[in-house]
C-alpha cells in the first residue's frame, strides 16, 4: 500500500490596519483551523485572538529573523501541518515580512493561499479621488537621503498616482523631498486610517505640509500622490 506525503498548507492572512472590526469572517476560522500561526507581532496577534476567541501556537517572524525561521515552518508544513502567516496589520509581504517565507515555499513545491482583506493601499486609493484605475505602490522610500532623492526622480515621470508609507518620524521631510522632486501636485494623505484618530489631508503638495506643520505627528501615514500630467 502506498501511503500519500500530504504537505500542510500556507495561508496568507490579511488581518485588520487598525479598527479590529476589519477582519473576514474566513480569516478568524482559517486562524482557528490551522495549527500554527506565523506573526509579525507576538502582543498584536494575542490582542486579536483573544477577540475572536482563537488560541493556537504562535512562531514570532520578524525581517531580521525571516531566513532563519523560514526553515523550521517549512520542516512544519512538509510534515502536514497547516501554517497561518499574519503581520502586524494589514496584509503579509507588502512592506511586512513574509515574502522571504512564501518564496521559499513556493520553491518546496508548497501550497500558497491567500485570505484577503484590510489593505491600506486598497484603502487609500479607493478615498483618493484621483482617478487610479492605475497606480504604482512604493511603499516606504528608502532611509538615505540619496537614495531617497534617486527614487522619487526615477518615479517623477511617471503618469499614474503613486502611494507611499511613511513614518511620523520622517512625514515632514518626505513630503518636503516629494514637493522638491515630483513638484506640487495634487496629494492625499491618511493619518491613522481606519483608527480613532483617522484623518485625511487634500490638497496639493504645499498645502498639506502647511496643513500638517504644526500637528503632532503619531501613527502611521499613507500618502498617494498623482502622477505627472501627460
Amino acid at each position: 500500500m502506498i501511503v500519500m506525503d500530504l504537505q500542510g498548507i500556507l495561508y496568507v492572512v490579511a488581518t485588520p490596519i487598525g479598527n479590529m472590526g476589519d477582519i473576514t469572517l474566513r480569516a478568524i476560522d482559517i486562524m482557528k483551523e490551522v495549527d500554527i500561526v506565523v506573526a509579525e507581532s507576538t502582543p498584536r496577534a494575542l490582542k486579536l485572538f483573544n477577540q475572536h476567541g482563537i488560541k493556537k501556537t504562535i512562531v514570532s517572524i520578524s525581517s531580521y529573523s525571516e531566513e532563519k525561521r523560514s526553515a523550521s515552518i517549512i520542516r512544519a508544513l512538509k510534515g502536514g501541518r497547516n501554517v497561518a502567516l499574519i503581520t502586524s496589520a494589514g496584509t503579509p509581504c507588502i512592506s511586512d515580512p513574509g515574502s522571504i517565507l512564501v518564496s521559499k515555499c513556493v520553491e518546496e513545491g508548497i501550497e500558497v493561499c491567500a485570505v484577503p482583506g484590510a489593505s491600506a493601499v486598497a484603502g487609500l486609493v479607493s478615498v483618493s479621488g484621483l482617478f487610479a484605475d492605475r497606480f504604482i505602490f512604493y511603499g516606504f522610500l528608502p532611509l538615505k537621503k540619496g537614495k531617497r532623492k534617486r527614487a522619487l526622480e526615477e518615479l517623477s515621470s511617471f503618469p499614474y498616482p503613486i502611494v507611499f508609507y511613511e513614518s511620523p518620524r520622517r512625514i515632514d521631510e518626505t513630503l518636503g523631498y516629494v514637493l522638491a522632486i515630483l513638484g506640487d501636485r495634487r496629494i492625499v494623505v491618511v493619518r491613522e486610517m481606519t483608527k480613532m484618530y483617522e484623518t485625511t489631508y487634500r490638497g496639493t503638495v504645499s498645502d498639506v505640509i502647511e496643513q500638517i506643520a504644526s500637528e503632532e505627528k503619531r501613527g502611521e501615514y499613507a500618502f498617494i500622490v498623482a502622477g505627472r500630467d501627460r
